[in-house]
């Protein structure tokens, strides 16, 4: 019964764990394109990376507004720091 219980988590974390490999600036095996967007990102830990932590921390909903809020305080206008789930 927990395995289907974190069943949602898991999925949620595969997909941000193939985002990263593939699409992310930062880390995705695009970023060698000359053409792709340069990594700028303002907090640590990645916007991706707090994202799984939060679903291993945390469950499904209160993971997913987490990692929601944080993509919306990641802009230009925001000041760098370190923001930890």
């Amino acid at each position: 019964m927990n395995f289907l219980k974190k069943l949602p988590n898991n999925i949620a974390i595969v997909l941000v764990w193939v985002y990263q490999k593939t699409l992310s600036p930062s880390l995705g095996v695009l970023r060698f394109l000359p053409f792709y967007p340069k990594p700028s990102c303002i907090f640590y830990p990645t916007c991706s990376e707090y994202s799984i932590e939060c679903y291993k921390k945390y469950g499904f909903i209160q993971a997913t507004r987490k990692t929601i809020t944080r993509i919306g305080r990641c802009h230009p206008g925001n000041e760098p720091r370190v923001d930890l789930p």
